[in-house]
């Protein structure tokens, strides 16, 4: 199974920090404690990658699943802020 950029950009995010999980759960976890709790990462994103997390978890484990063009698309300028401010956070020491 393909991680999507958002994941991705997540998981790198978390292993710059010391921190990890097997589980997309547990990254989900990680990435709400360590930077949407402290407020390194606006409360917006956040809530952002809980709804990404959600919609992939439906896309893949629900059927008959389809996603209207009209409501994904919205998506795509909020996930490119997304992976510019996880970018950055990923490069601070």
């Amino acid at each position: 199974m393909r991680k999507s950029s958002v994941l991705r950009a997540v998981s790198a995010l978390l292993a710059t920090k010391g921190l990890a999980s097997s589980k997309h759960t547990g990254i989900k976890a990680l990435f709400n404690q360590h930077f949407v709790k402290t407020g390194l990462v606006p409360k917006e994103n956040g809530r952002l990658y809980n709804r990404l997390f959600d919609a992939r978890q439906e896309g893949d484990y629900v059927d008959f699943v389809v996603f209207e063009r009209d409501d994904v698309e919205p998506w795509i300028p909020q996930v490119k802020g997304f992976i510019e401010t996880i970018s950055q956070l990923a490069h601070e020491p």
